[in-house]
């Protein structure tokens, strides 16, 4: 009879223990299931980081066009000078 309690006991630690929970984004503490940060400081971190990724992506789009449009001038351009 002392085997289904025990069974019983480890059972319900188990599920205690892993209760449903998410990880802080920056972190990646556990956190309850409505948030996604453990603290302001760790949400400032993200959106700080956001921001600059923003950034650099925009740097990367107009570096990207830019070589773009001077590749497609220098083709107009070359036949030109040389002709």
């Amino acid at each position: 009879m002392a085997q289904p309690d025990q069974e019983r006991m480890k059972k319900k630690r188990w599920v205690k223990r892993w209760e449903p929970h998410k990880h802080c984004l920056v972190c990646a503490l556990a956190v309850p299931p409505d948030r996604e940060f453990c603290s302001p400081t760790c949400e400032k971190e993200y959106t700080d980081w956001k921001n600059k990724q923003k950034g650099k992506n925009k740097n990367t789009w107009l570096c990207m066009i830019l070589v773009i449009v001077v590749m497609v001038v220098m083709m107009f351009l070359l036949p030109m000078l040389m002709g």
